[in-house]
């Protein structure tokens, strides 16, 4: 039977054996981007839990963006998901208002929050980058350079860039508006604003650069310029997505679970939609700090 409906090439119709068990068996998933290997990790840790028990997961890119964001959860609910997880914690006024009257399983992920929508997974992104500044104070630097992305809509990058200045401002390290800067997720861009700020800063020995691609293209110029890392200037970054370990010297980086990160959404919206209590509403997976050559 089953090879006679597979050669007829049938798909069955998801959407109308919906309108009967109310369930359609899709997980709606909203990232960022999808060039970016650390949110491939997390989709990889969700869409294989949630095919082990026959869901599949939907994927959308919101361009970092809350209006594409809404307009996902808006088509996401459209489709009749039966859940959706958020790669933020900040959101519109009619996201909130459009999950809250869909009564589904909504978990938030990527940071943590005391007022999730519903559940959240996650790690302080702030306590992450203020332990690795406090590493790089303890390496007796007193004058460090910051690299991030725009903070705006953006409460991951918002809460690194805090815990820069809340270490600046603590430690009694130097302190400039020109120290820190804001560039594109580009190794490209890391590398031309780390040259930034060493030129408007020449006491400058150390950079943190609050994501990976950005601390890889830092490391890249110095190696290009002929600075010594760490001997010039120590480099430190954010996300071990892999290849900065292989550098030389190999990256410092903040380590995160990204993977568990969606392996325990899916299981927290599974156990909902299958009536089982949970545990906890809030999960913080913590984070791990990458100690390699280039501090």
């Amino acid at each position: 039977m089953a090879a006679a409906v597979a050669a007829t090439g049938y798909v069955p119709d998801l959407v109308a054996s919906s309108l009967t068990s109310r369930r359609t068996r899709l997980v709606g998933l909203v990232v960022p981007t999808i060039t970016a290997s650390i949110y491939a990790s997390t989709v990889a840790g969700l869409s294989g839990v949630l095919r082990d028990r026959g869901f599949e997961a939907l994927i959308g890119d919101s361009g970092y963006s809350l209006d594409g964001e809404e307009k996902l959860v808006a088509a996401f609910l459209g489709r009749r998901a039966d859940g959706i997880v958020l790669s933020n914690i900040e959101h519109t006024h009619r996201v909130r208002r459009m999950l809250s009257r869909a009564r589904l399983p909504v978990v938030e992920t990527g940071n943590l929050t005391r007022n999730p929508i519903d559940m959240v997974v996650g790690f302080s992104n702030y306590d992450a980058a203020r332990v690795m500044m406090e590493h790089l104070v303890a390496r007796g630097h007193g004058t460090i350079g910051f690299i991030g992305a725009p903070t705006t809509n953006n409460p991951q990058a918002a809460d690194r860039r805090r815990a820069y200045d809340d270490a600046v401002a603590s430690n009694l390290l130097a302190r400039a508006p020109t120290l820190a800067i804001e560039c594109a997720s580009d190794v490209a861009d890391g590398g031309a604003a780390l040259v930034r700020i060493v030129e408007r800063h020449p006491r400058c020995t150390a950079i943190f650069a609050a994501s990976e691609v950005r601390a890889i293209g830092a490391l890249l110029m110095c190696l290009r310029r002929g600075w010594k890392v760490p001997g010039r200037i120590a480099i430190a970054g954010f996300n071990d997505a892999g290849l900065g370990a292989h550098l030389v010297p190999a990256l410092t980086t903040v380590r995160v679970a990204r993977e568990e990160i969606g392996r325990l959404a899916a299981q927290m919206i599974l156990d909902r939609l299958e009536g089982h209590p949970t545990a906890s509403t809030t999960v913080d997976v913590g984070f791990e700090i990458m100690v390699r050559e280039s501090t």
